[in-house]
């Protein structure tokens, strides 16, 4: 249909441009209106043969709403109509003898189809399209989109889970990677829901939601892709949106944004700016009971985290245009980071009946950091057969600086005297730099299939320095202990093949992709412990489909995947957050590798259920464990530390459905149960531990009168063992409610928002190990208030910006 579009918008276009003042042969004429009579500017117009409605001739209506068609053979034809927002109107058919001018009735287009002098067609989407490689969502089609947001419409899409931290999960499996329109977003999940957030639905397109991507992308992500499409505009010219939100909770929060884009027949220039400011909390409280020797001993740990963040992102970019069939662009993007984070904790330490000492604990940390990453694209096509090539190079530089200041404090049972002091600063700082370049081409065959095929290769430095210092005696010392300078170096180089191909009822896509990845690694403190690696890995995919009738859609997929631990997981520095309680990275992580195979039924395209089974050797997870002082041989301690887990089973059943109830009312309902199998040992102990979970939501939304719509959710976790951790969590569940009305000539949006109204949402687990007991109960701020305004300016059919992905999406995905 986008095609069939651009096709009409091409013919409008050059049919005006031939237009000359000594023309003088008869032509149809009309206009197109709202029901208000004002013109609707830059409407698509077609002429169509009466007999079989083919294409005749288009044209685009100018600003007035005026077209007309010229050079027209005698004959039976009708006009339609159409604008973006709203549908498509035919008009009645009429005798054409092209010997004098006619000037046909005006076309009245409305906002929502009802009966005219004339015969309508809508033509409406479904909402759920089961493709052989993914699964779409149609976002028009659902009753979230007008009005609402990009996180909206994402958390109550199928199978997709938000937690508590804004992790994105997909099918119960974590480690999602985000792309919109086909770039990794390269955010925090924290940022990555403030942007959703702030962005309006009516931006997105489509969600594609990929569980087995083919061989043509990166080869991580082991629960798969989720790929946000923005919608595509027409015409060229200028225009711009305006965001502006405040909420509060406990503490206050802002977001401010402005978007900006203008394009004519050569060049293409847009840019955007986004401002945060988000003052938040959590209190932890960890119950950790144990043994020491032969006695036992209670940790009763109480902490409040403060934090104040301040996030600044922008993007400015150029593309130009040389020719119809090449395009040359460049790109930058980055973001400004501030933190200030206060960590307040108490620990009540003696056995099971009497508390013999307390540690009080004060924590400073301000992390600050910067990304800026830069893009060259060149696009062509090289024949009207469809051959294409796609070159990218890019260049990232990211620097992050932590300081710290960390105070404790030992008092005795009855808090009256200190008995033992300890204060320790220090200084992290990060420098990574990527680099990267790939190449795409495209080559399609007589029989309709088409092969792609790529080659990329990236190359990461990531440099880590830590300096720790404790206070001796009014004298600050350099700690020994933790100070550490730590250099990681990656190459990775790739190629693939891929094949589509669409036979009748049946369509196929297989495909292969081969990785070489080559490290090396570095430590001031732990020195010749390190094995430089070089190995290949070879990942395969395969996507069949089969329309068995208008009813029913099949799909059965498999792919192999992998995920590489993030740099900061693989540095071997540790933080403390107690004087018992300690983070550490693990130098010597390997990438997780997954084998996943799904079964996709969709029946008349509102009820779509999926089966889904993945193994996955050495998952990434941070785990739990004891550990010991090395300089007081205390064994009192425990690590949070990142791991292998040796092998983790999941096995999923997804259903969802939409539920029209009245015209005015809707749900839609999505369900996951899940089955989840961990195996591995944590020091010396065996750890074997299977959980199934269960997830669901319903999903009202209500049209009422006067440009006002409502939502209402509900949404419950069952207990389960938690993917992070492997701790056993009790249920959650909550509560949203959210109202909008359109201004200003719908051009506005004015929302109002409450999530978790009852404030009920929050995490409660256990986790047993050798001689540890914890019990942990965090509560954040879920319970928020937010009042936004959007409004859109200029040209609103101004064709955006084009979208494209570099070649660095992975790498920069693992900052």
């Amino acid at each position: 249909m986008k095609s069939f579009i651009k096709i009409l918008t091409i013919i409008g276009l050059v049919s005006f441009a031939m237009k000359t003042k000594a023309q003088v042969a008869p032509k149809i004429t009309g206009t197109v209106i709202r029901t208000d009579k004002s013109p609707v500017e830059f409407a698509t117009v077609i002429l169509l043969n009466a007999k079989d409605s083919s294409l005749v001739k288009g044209a685009i209506a100018t600003i007035e709403g005026k077209y007309e068609f010229d050079k027209v053979a005698p004959g039976k034809y009708l006009v339609a109509g159409y604008h973006a927002g709203m549908p498509k109107v035919f008009g009645l058919p009429f005798q054409w003898t092209a010997q004098k001018g006619l000037s046909l009735d005006a076309i009245t287009l409305v906002e929502k189809a009802q009966q005219l002098n004339a015969v309508e067609v809508v033509a409406k989407r479904p909402f759920i399209e089961q493709h052989a490689d993914k699964l779409v969502v149609n976002v028009e089609s659902s009753i979230v989109g007008p009005g609402g947001t990009a996180m909206d419409v994402l958390e109550k899409s199928p199978s997709i889970l938000v937690d508590k931290d804004d992790n994105i999960s997909l099918k119960g499996k974590s480690g999602v990677i985000i792309m919109i329109d086909g770039k990794i977003t390269n955010m925090s999940s924290q940022d990555l829901a403030q942007l959703l957030r702030s962005m309006p639905s009516s931006n997105l397109d489509q969600i594609e939601l990929i569980s087995n991507p083919s061989a043509k992308y990166d080869a991580a992500g082991n629960a798969g892709i989720i790929n946000l499409k923005l919608k595509k505009n027409k015409n060229y010219g200028a225009n711009g949106n305006i965001n502006l939100s405040g909420g509060m909770g406990i503490y206050p929060k802002v977001n401010t944004g402005i978007n900006l884009n203008y394009r004519n027949k050569n060049v293409n220039l847009y840019g955007s700016y986004n401002y945060s400011f988000r003052q938040n909390y959590q209190d932890l409280h960890i119950d950790r009971a144990g043994t020491e020797g032969d006695h036992p001993i209670r940790f009763d740990q109480r902490t409040r985290m403060s934090k104040v963040s301040r996030f600044q992102s922008f993007k400015a970019g150029a593309d130009y245009f040389i020719g119809k069939n090449h395009t040359v662009g460049f790109m930058v993007d980055g973001f400004i980071r501030n933190l200030n984070i206060d960590n307040k904790a108490v620990s009540y330490i003696g056995d099971n009946v009497v508390v013999d000492s307390v540690l009080r604990t004060i924590a400073y940390n301000k992390p600050t950091g910067d990304r800026f990453n830069y893009n060259l694209n060149y696009r062509g096509k090289l024949d009207t057969l469809g051959r294409e090539i796609n070159v990218d190079i890019d260049y990232s530089k990211h620097r992050a600086d932590v300081t710290s200041l960390f105070h404790a404090a030992v008092w005795d049972g009855n808090e009256k005297a200190i008995t033992g002091a300890d204060t320790t600063r220090s200084m992290q700082p990060s420098d990574i730099r990527l680099k990267s370049a790939k190449i795409d081409y495209v080559h399609p065959l007589k029989d309709g299939s088409k092969f792609e095929l790529g080659v990329k290769s990236s190359f990461v430095t990531s440099d880590n320095n830590a300096v720790f210092d404790s206070l001796k005696q009014s004298d600050w010392k350099v700690d020994l202990n933790r100070t550490n300078h730590f250099i990681y170096k990656e190459n990775i180089n790739a190629a693939y093949i891929n094949y589509i191909r669409q036979i009748k009822k049946w369509g196929i896509q297989a495909g292969l992709r081969a990785e070489q990845t080559n490290i090396e690694t570095s430590s001031y403190a732990v020195k010749n412990t390190f094995a430089d690696t070089s190995y290949i890995n070879l990942f395969p995919s395969l996507a069949v489909s089969w329309n068995a009738n208008e009813n029913n859609q099949l799909a059965v997929s498999y792919s192999r995947r992998l995920r590489r631990p993030n740099y900061d997981q693989l540095n071997p520095f540790e933080f403390y957050l107690d004087r018992y309680t300690k983070e550490a990275g693990n130098p010597y992580l390997k990438p997780q590798y997954s084998n996943n195979f799904e079964l996709t039924h969709t029946f008349r395209k509102f009820l779509t259920s999926s089966i889904g089974y993945a193994h996955t050797n050495n998952t990434i997870m941070r785990i739990v464990e004891p550990d010991i002082d090395p300089a007081t041989g205390d064994t009192t301690f425990v690590r949070y530390k990142v791991m292998n887990v040796d092998n983790r089973d999941n096995f999923s059943l997804n259903i969802s459905a939409q539920v029209p109830f009245t015209k005015w009312w809707s749900a839609f309902v999505t369900t996951s149960l899940y089955y989840n199998h961990y195996k591995t040992f944590v020091g010396k102990q065996l750890v074997d531990r299977g959980s199934a979970g269960f997830y669901g939501q319903i999903q009202n939304s209500f049209d009422l009168p006067k440009h006002f719509s409502l939502q209402l959710s509900y949404n419950y976790i069952s207990p389960q063992i938690a993917d992070e951790g492997l701790f056993r969590m009790s249920a959650m569940h909550g509560v949203d409610f959210g109202v909008r009305k359109q201004v200003l000539d719908k051009k506005g949006t004015l929302s109002l928002n409450v999530q978790d109204v009852f404030n009920t949402r929050k995490f409660r687990g256990t986790y047993e190990l050798e001689n540890q007991h914890l019990e942990i109960n965090n509560k954040w701020e879920s319970r928020v208030i937010t009042l936004s305004f959007s409004y859109r300016f200029g040209n609103m059919n101004v064709k955006e910006s084009r979208k494209r992905k570099g070649g660095a999406e992975e790498e920069q995905s693992r900052l």
